[in-house]
């Protein structure tokens, strides 16, 4: 071999060890893909639904109508239509005719972990010319406190949707001062009104006692901020 060829080999050489050095011939891995950060969902806000009274305990009586039927109607309907809600869920207290103790019955809403506790009634007097919708508070709550916030807000939407008569927020001694959650009992209209039974017994009147009663609820977890309004 001539001088001439072994110095070109030569060269060759230092060039493939040159490149090799340099990394031009080593594998490349590729970039290992950025992870995706799977946000957690955000949990449902629960909401706790009472019909009042239930199995023994039939509540008001009417002739015929007792207060509890008439109560879980109305719960049940509002139940459909707060956890047809984005982001809302509802836990009831009772779904059929049984007893349930009242203490029991906040228990349950606490360890569904509702954010509020919303009983329904239908009300009864000894004069029958009396109607209208009231939602009552614990005597024990603050006049400022979510309690008489979230009533307020219970009062006005159910007003506006029936068309009732308004007796406002009044406080009472409840049972309702055994949970720190924001409770009220709403009651929705006296069975001992002929006029007002006639509704409170008609479904679509109940619809609207529904409609009024989950708008309360949207309009108080609006104001608290546990719920963002739709943009």
């Amino acid at each position: 071999m001539t001088k001439r060829g072994i110095l070109l080999i030569a060269v060759v050489v230092i060039v493939i060890a040159t490149l090799a050095v340099s990394g031009v011939f080593k594998h490349r891995t590729p970039p290992a893909p950025e992870p995706v950060v799977v946000q957690p969902e955000k949990p449902d806000i629960t909401i706790a639904i009472d019909p009042g009274h239930g199995g023994r305990d039939p509540g008001g009586v009417v002739g015929d109508v007792l207060e509890k039927n008439v109560n879980l109607e109305i719960a049940n309907r509002l139940a459909e239509l707060v956890d047809a809600q984005a982001g809302l869920k509802a836990v009831l207290t009772r779904t059929t005719d049984v007893t349930v103790d009242n203490r029991l019955r906040l228990q349950l809403a606490e360890g569904a972990g509702a954010v509020l506790y919303l009983s329904v009634h239908t009300n009864s007097y000894d004069d029958p010319s009396v109607h209208g919708a009231e939602t009552l508070v614990d005597d024990t709550r603050a006049k400022d406190g979510p309690s008489w916030k979230l009533a307020e807000a219970v009062q006005n939407a159910l007003i506006a949707a029936t068309g009732a008569r308004d007796r406002g927020v009044k406080k009472q001694g409840l049972y309702l001062e055994h949970t720190k959650l924001p409770a009220v009992s709403a009651e929705v209209g006296f069975l001992t009104s002929t006029d007002e039974r006639a509704k409170l017994l008609d479904p679509a009147y109940q619809d609207k006692i529904a409609q009024g009663l989950l708008q309360g609820i949207l309009d108080y977890l609006h104001a608290t901020g546990e719920l963002k309004e739709q943009a």
